[in-house]
């Protein structure tokens, strides 16, 4: 597992636009933020949502199931844009593809693909060249991701659950930073390498769930 994350680093290259807007995750959060309530969505809506996350399932390599019953395609409405997020589970447990519609529209303007679970686990550290594999703790992270600046070949992975990470290895640009929500379909990139500490607070950052991180700029990489 570990290769085959690392060997995005070198093998990944700039996204091609799509027919469908893929959401960045800092606008999805800044729509939760504004409050959300349970919605009854309809037969038609939900229809809809299954066959966008259908006609994007090779783009975003998404793992469906098999399972296709309507009941299981859950809704909520935002307070006070009135977007309806719709929620199509993927196999991956606690993970969804969401949907997004204005109010009255019938058919999506944007989506997401979102790894619920992740936030109720303990992110892990690993950087294998150090013989690294603990908590991924505030601590833990200053101590070892300013070292990769010392070994070209180093890498440092924190994983919140099976696909749905962030890793980082430095060259005598900086430290790269990427990161990845539950498929290598939605892979992004930090647009820019940055310094020593602006990489550990990134990190420290998506380890403690505060999501300063999202607001940074990313690039969507196809692998």
């Amino acid at each position: 597992m570990l290769a085959r994350k690392i060997a995005s680093l070198f093998a990944s290259r700039p996204a091609a636009s799509t027919h469908s807007r893929l959401m960045q995750l800092h606008e999805y959060l800044a729509l939760l933020q504004e409050g959300t309530e349970e919605f009854a969505a309809g037969e038609r809506i939900k229809r809809d949502a299954f066959s966008l996350a259908l006609s994007l399932r090779e783009e975003l390599r998404l793992p469906l199931g098999p399972e296709r019953s309507l009941e299981l395609i859950l809704a909520r409405r935002c307070k006070v844009q009135r977007i309806s997020l719709v929620h199509v589970p993927l196999a991956a447990e606690d993970c969804f593809f969401i949907a997004m519609y204005r109010q009255d529209a019938s058919s999506a303007h944007a989506h997401l693909v979102f790894d619920i679970g992740a936030e109720y686990q303990r992110p892990f550290l690993e950087c294998p060249d150090f013989g690294v594999g603990e908590e991924a703790t505030e601590d833990n992270l200053r101590r070892w991701i300013p070292r990769l600046a010392e070994a070209p070949d180093a890498f440092a992975i924190v994983e919140r659950r099976d696909g749905t990470y962030m890793q980082v290895y430095a060259d005598g640009r900086g430290f790269h930073l990427e990161h990845q929500l539950v498929t290598t379909g939605c892979h992004y990139r930090a647009a820019q390498p940055v310094g020593s500490e602006a990489a550990v607070e990134t990190l420290v950052s998506y380890a403690c769930g505060k999501y300063e991180w999202a607001h940074q700029a990313w690039d969507r990489m196809v692998l």
